[in-house]
């Protein structure tokens, strides 16, 4: 634990950090922003704006993803949760640092942004016959896959080629065949569709972390009024 109590010691009080949270009966993990305070050692605690911790919900027997913005290279540790204090605060004991290629899977921004689904030619067509093509929005991204708002309900049954224009300061396009998990209408023509990337390539998954990391920076630098928690 010695490398930890060192990350630990090094990240200031009231840091806003990004945390992933498990909660039960569910695959994905609930993305949230709060406020570090040091304890002592490897404890630590987390501060939430009051009505943002699904309370009831949070399972206390997987660990934690913590996300923090040193100014560089960006800090993530995994967490064990120790006590629930309350609806805003979590008293957190690190367990271990984790690696970038590790946080691909956890490591999840919102972001919108122009996304356009193409059916994979050699393998799905439209029920006619012909190719299909919607153009629609991202709701969050990551390096494992997106969530994203289309007008129209796409193939469940079918690989799907996306193109995703990321929202850097030089917009740029990167492509992946990926996987329907689940979609949910949230409106009459508006439907929410979550995606995991099948085949992308090394660069292309890297510049979607990059991206993740460059947006987050800009929300983490933003003020927190602690006083407020």
């Amino acid at each position: 634990m010695t490398t930890n109590k060192s990350i630990l010691q090094d990240i200031p009080d009231s840091k806003p950090v990004r945390v992933f949270l498990p909660l039960k009966n569910v695959r994905e993990r609930y993305r949230v922003q709060g406020v570090y305070q040091k304890s002592s050692a490897s404890v630590f605690s987390l501060f939430f704006k009051h009505g943002l911790l699904p309370v009831e919900n949070i399972d206390t027997s997987k660990p934690c993803i913590v996300n923090i913005d040193m100014g560089g290279p960006s800090v993530s540790l995994e967490a064990n949760i120790t006590k629930i204090v309350d609806s805003r605060q979590l008293v957190m004991t690190a367990v271990k640092s984790m690696s970038h290629e590790q946080m691909r899977e956890f490591f999840r921004v919102d972001a919108v942004t122009s996304v356009i689904g193409r059916a994979f030619l050699s393998q799905a067509k439209a029920n006619d016959g012909k190719s299909w093509v919607l153009k629609g929005a991202t709701i969050d991204i990551s390096g494992s896959g997106i969530l994203a708002s289309f007008p129209e309900k796409p193939p469940e049954n079918q690989t799907i080629l996306l193109e995703i224009t990321l929202p850097t300061d030089e917009p740029q396009v990167v492509t992946a065949l990926a996987r329907h998990v689940r979609t949910v209408k949230t409106a009459d023509k508006q439907y929410d569709v979550a995606y995991h990337f099948e085949e992308i390539t090394t660069e292309d998954r890297d510049k979607i972390i990059g991206c993740c990391l460059e947006i987050q920076r800009k929300l983490l630098r933003l003020k927190v009024n602690v006083k407020d928690l």
